[in-house]
């Protein structure tokens, strides 16, 4: 009965399911990212500001897959997967970055060297973004970065079992 049940859930789902559910997903860590940052003023490193790009790459490969033939089929689900493994590489570096495995780059540090007075002084008047090796906030004791590493990467666990539901492509869908 169970396999039934499944089998004929699989048969119901397509590519075009993919993206919508990677879209909604993409727009949910955006606003949770963006809500963070605004609403209760927890403020983003230079790689979390990356980070966010890779749900925009999700939101834009995915729309394009549902309204162009260029990424029908299975090629908008490997598009998809392609930007969530950058994804889940960047957000591995940040996490190694966070638990000091590996040294952050000069460039997360909040001040960096300043070669005149007048670098210096421009430096203190920007709002200070914090390291990036330094966790700025944390559920459970697990810091955001490994979350959304943890979310990326079950979304790429996810979106690779979706390449082998049938082949229902997006026009014969529409």
């Amino acid at each position: 009965m169970k396999c039934a049940y499944m089998n004929n859930l699989c048969a119901k789902l397509s590519t075009k399911h993919i993206h919508y559910f990677l879209i909604l997903i993409s727009v949910l860590s955006l606003g949770f990212a963006y809500g963070a940052e605004y609403g209760f003023k927890i403020l983003p490193c230079e790689f979390c500001l990356y980070e966010r790009c890779i749900y925009a790459g999700l939101i834009v490969v995915g729309l394009l897959s549902l309204k162009t033939r260029f990424f029908s089929d299975h090629k908008g689900v490997l598009a998809q997967l392609l930007v969530l493994s950058i994804g889940i590489g960047l957000t591995f570096y940040h996490a190694g970055m966070e638990q000091h495995w590996w040294a952050a780059p000069k460039s997360c540090s909040s001040i960096q060297n300043a070669m005149t007075l007048e670098d210096f002084r421009k430096q203190l008047l920007q709002t200070p973004r914090p390291r990036c090796d330094q966790i700025s906030w944390a559920l459970f004791g697990i810091s955001a970065t490994v979350w959304n590493l943890l979310l990326q990467a079950g979304l790429a666990f996810l979106t690779s079992l979706s390449l082998y539901l049938p082949n229902n492509t997006l026009s014969d869908q529409n």
